[in-house]
């Protein structure tokens, strides 16, 4: 059987053997203070991580993994939409994922890499199954907060998947604990279909609507082997990384979107026509107009193929800001700072007031240099950045701001955008 290359915890060996009940481990997992998100979460994390370096046998890893899957999504519907900014909840919970996505792969790892008997080999496809899920829950994390997702997640899902098509596990449906019912291959799809649609160029809080579309729409989509490499099908070829098609393995996984473009376009007519987002079946507390921006860029995506290269360079440059009308007014100016006078209409100094105080000659300019940040998502759908330091006065909300690229092409023509 082929062999996979997955990133798990070191297993504990060394100590005496501890028994672990999965029957004692959900009791304790219902008597978690989860009144307590914060706290339940946190408790929920450390304990799974000391497990998933304990020896266990395969069938009791995978019943306890499910409590604890179960336990995470109780955890996830009773946060509050609005956490206020000293609320760590929400991390914690991505660390207990990432905790149950290890036991996952720790069971796949135990079964394809080392000998196993014919009744834990049952457990092999429900295991793939967890893993893929949990990888895409940490991905959709990534892409939604305009983090940089780590490679090793998208490797090892397509890893993953690759696999379960080679060993005919791609159709397997389970049920999985406080989830539901899940086919691994559309767990894998929505995961391609999010990373095609490059999130990180998405408005603030698309990620969650596209997931929530393609999931309604995933008969629309599918992900056929090619044989014969690149030339063999249209579609996009899933590759670990970005690179050119003509490194692709002689069986490349393409994933098809031609039906979802159709569809994609006539839900754009509808938005369009009736401006309302049920009609085309999500909920209304998603604008309709970010939605139907969302679903121009991702159509216009999807007609022409993408390259991410560029983008991926985008999403972590410098960018400059300056805040405060006079200092974008300066700054927009090559330093020459506001005069009401030069905009006064002769005659008119007696009717409006403004001031005594002597605009600053050109090139004595006495405003705050600018912020120095680092673009998170710089496209279509606007620019998120992020700033370290202690430069002040921060931005505040609904000032206005300047922002500039700071290339030598930039800096000669100005270059300054207001926002």
């Amino acid at each position: 059987m082929q062999k996979l290359q997955l990133t798990i915890p070191a297993q504990d060996r060394t100590g005496a053997a501890i028994r672990i009940k999965p029957r004692d481990v959900r009791e304790w997992l219902e008597n978690l203070p989860y009144l307590d998100l914060q706290r339940a979460a946190g408790i929920a994390s450390q304990q799974l991580r000391i497990m998933n370096r304990q020896p266990m046998t395969v069938t009791a890893r995978i019943e306890i993994l499910g409590d604890f899957l179960n336990a995470w999504q109780r955890l996830g519907v009773s946060r509050p939409t609005r956490a206020n900014g000293n609320d760590n909840t929400g991390a914690l919970l991505k660390r207990l994922c990432q905790d149950i996505c290890f036991g996952y792969k720790i069971v796949v790892n135990d079964l394809v890499n080392r000998k196993a008997g014919f009744i834990e080999m049952r457990q092999l496809p429900l295991a793939l199954l967890g893993a893929i899920y949990t990888l895409g829950l940490q991905l959709s994390h990534y892409y939604s907060h305009y983090q940089r997702a780590p490679r090793a997640l998208w490797s090892e899902c397509l890893a993953l998947f690759r696999f379960a098509v080679e060993h005919d596990h791609a159709d397997y449906h389970r049920e999985l604990p406080g989830v539901g019912n899940l086919q691994l291959d559309e767990c894998f799809r929505m995961t391609a279909l999010l990373r095609q649609s490059d999130p990180y160029r998405l408005p603030t809080g698309m990620v969650a609507a596209l997931n929530h579309y393609f999931r309604h729409h995933l008969a629309l989509s599918s992900i056929d082997v090619d044989q014969d490499g690149a030339n063999g099908l249209s579609g996009y070829p899933l590759l670990e990384t970005w690179r050119p098609s003509d490194s692709l393995q002689d069986a490349a996984l393409v994933l098809q979107v031609d039906e979802l473009v159709q569809q994609l376009a006539g839900d754009i007519d509808k938005l369009e026509q009736l401006g309302q987002t049920q009609a085309v079946g999500l909920p209304s507390n998603i604008p309709a107009s970010t939605l139907l921006h969302t679903f121009r860029q991702l159509h216009a995506l999807w007609e022409a193929k993408p390259d991410r290269k560029n983008d991926r360079e985008d999403a972590h440059t410098r960018i400059e800001l300056v805040n405060g009308l006079d200092s974008v007014y300066c700054m927009i100016n090559k330093g020459r700072c506001f005069d009401p006078s030069l905009f006064v209409n002769p005659g008119a100094q007696d009717i409006i007031d403004i001031g005594k105080r002597a605009a600053p000659e050109t090139g004595a300019n006495p405003l705050m240099p600018a912020f120095n940040c680092a673009s998170l998502n710089r496209g279509n759908g606007g620019v998120a950045i992020s700033y370290c330091g202690d430069q002040k006065p921060y931005p505040k909300i609904g000032q206005l701001v300047a922002l500039r690229r700071p290339t030598n092409a930039d800096i000669r023509r100005g270059g300054w955008v207001l926002a």
